[in-house]
């Protein structure tokens, strides 16, 4: 299927955005990616969906074909995202919301301003603690970085998070990763400080104005953010549910066909709630 494309204007920033659309449908998603992440990065999501929601998928000012219309220079903020995230809320109206990793916490901090349009959300492979697993990847990632070892830097990617990945995966990721110019990497390092300092965050608040329906899916074999920490949201968010991906990590649908299945039925089930009941009729 090939998208319909736009540059939209916001702010000081221009975004690229993608849109897959078929007749049938009347509802819409928005896909926020995790960190550096392109819009490449939800292709089996367009496939499995796309046939129920028209998809939106943008990439931030740094990245991807966004990357291209923006000035050389300059770091997007969290709270840039946020608002990035926002306008783009506003401009397409989408009903449902999934963020996968890191865009998981921008995607949070919107949800909390409780835009009209969306009425679920799914936040894939986040948490909102840092565990041990977690730390020693971005602190190591942020030493080779610092010390100019890009190359290790992305090795360590596919060492750690990435470590149930295909091959072919592997090597657009190190590929990826290790031709990261100056600017790509100055605003990988703000970040890796921005996840550092999310132990500070007052979650207890952010979870708690949160009032749509939102699903946390997290792969069983993911070290980094586990099954097990993201239970703790359930103290604060009145409408939470949570799904595991057995023999997946962190990379879910993207690591092998049975991960892909078993997210299909679980995002179908969730942001598609009438399929069932439809095909029953």
């Amino acid at each position: 299927m090939k998208a319909n494309t736009e540059l939209v204007k916001i702010g000081n920033h221009c975004v690229h955005v993608e849109i897959y659309q078929q007749p049938q449908n009347t509802e819409s998603i928005i896909m926020v990616n995790g960190a550096l992440a392109t819009t490449a990065s939800f292709t089996n999501c367009v496939k499995y969906l796309s046939d129920g929601l028209n998809v939106i998928l943008f990439d931030l000012p740094f990245a991807g074909q966004s990357k291209p219309h923006n000035p050389v220079g300059g770091i997007i903020t969290k709270e840039d995202e946020v608002n990035i995230l926002l306008a783009l809320i506003e401009r397409y109206q989408p009903t449902s919301l999934l963020s996968v990793s890191w865009g998981g916490y921008a995607a949070m901090m919107a949800l909390a301003q409780s835009p009209s349009s969306i009425k679920r959300a799914v936040l894939a492979s986040f948490s909102t603690q840092l565990n041990d697993g977690m730390l020693r990847y971005i602190n190591g990632a942020r030493h080779y970085i610092q010390i100019g070892d890009v190359k290790t830097a992305a090795n360590l990617l596919n060492e750690e998070v990435g470590k149930y990945l295909p091959r072919l995966l592997k090597y657009i990721n190190y590929r990826h990763l290790s031709r990261l110019d100056d600017q790509e990497l100055q605003q990988v390092c703000f970040h890796i400080e921005q996840i550092l300092s999310m132990n500070d965050t007052d979650y207890e608040q952010l979870l708690g104005n949160i009032e749509i329906p939102t699903l946390f899916v997290n792969g069983k074999l993911d070290e980094y953010t586990t099954p097990e920490d993201i239970l703790t949201v359930d103290d604060y968010m009145p409408k939470c549910e949570f799904e595991v991906v057995p023999n997946a990590g962190h990379f879910l649908d993207l690591e092998h066909a049975d991960a892909r299945k078993r997210m299909e039925k679980i995002l179908r089930g969730f942001l598609i709630p009438n399929e069932f009941e439809s095909q029953v009729a």
